[in-house]
């Protein structure tokens, strides 16, 4: 009498846990004829994204400014040199154009003298040589837009959307994305797209 008790208390335990299973299958069969992909495939990277442009737009367009500023305080220092230095070369050749002058009255040129003009002369067409090399030459650096999934058989891979806007004098202000130009990789279970903007 024990033993068929024992017996059915088995095979009632067996049944309760195919049922609670069976229930559980069902649930899950159930669920995916209504589960489709999330947000955070479909909409949050935009979102994501599109904030990331909006702040960089703002951020770029607070260094051009700056930058666009310390030009011009380049721009008026160097008018302020030029001027100078254009009026001191004025008043060199017209102090040589007097001496030429008072040596085209004299019958008889001294060495010393035609060596002098020659020395002058090349100091002014130096003048204007070094003028022509003149510059301000703007240096720009391009940024990218780093896009890493967390798809099927992957590990969590935190996603970044470096930017790296950097100039002679501003390099510390914005140091957000890290510059990679444009490379993919891809390995079994991480997928990785780098998308130059610039």
């Amino acid at each position: 009498m024990h033993l068929t008790e024992h017996t059915q208390y088995v095979e009632n335990q067996t049944r309760t846990f195919l049922y609670s299973y069976e229930k559980i299958l069902n649930d899950f069969y159930n669920r995916l004829k209504s589960v489709s992909i999330s947000s955070h495939i479909l909409e949050i990277p935009f979102i994501q994204l599109e904030k990331w442009r909006q702040d960089a737009h703002k951020k770029l367009d607070q260094l051009a400014e700056e930058k666009r500023q310390e030009i011009q305080e380049k721009i008026s220092e160097y008018q302020i040199e030029f001027t100078k230095k254009s009026n001191e070369q004025k008043q060199k050749i017209e102090i040589l154009i007097k001496h030429l002058n008072n040596l085209s009255r004299q019958t008889q040129i001294a060495n010393k003298d035609i060596k002098y003009l020659e020395e002058k002369v090349l100091e002014t067409k130096t003048f204007f040589q070094s003028i022509d090399k003149h510059s301000i030459k703007v240096s720009t650096y391009s940024f990218s837009v780093n896009i890493r999934t967390n798809f099927f058989d992957s590990r969590t891979v935190p996603s970044t959307s470096p930017i790296n806007i950097q100039s002679r004098n501003s390099r510390p202000k914005l140091k957000e994305l890290v510059t990679n130009g444009n490379k993919q990789r891809f390995d079994k279970n991480k997928r990785s797209l780098s998308v130059s903007l610039l």
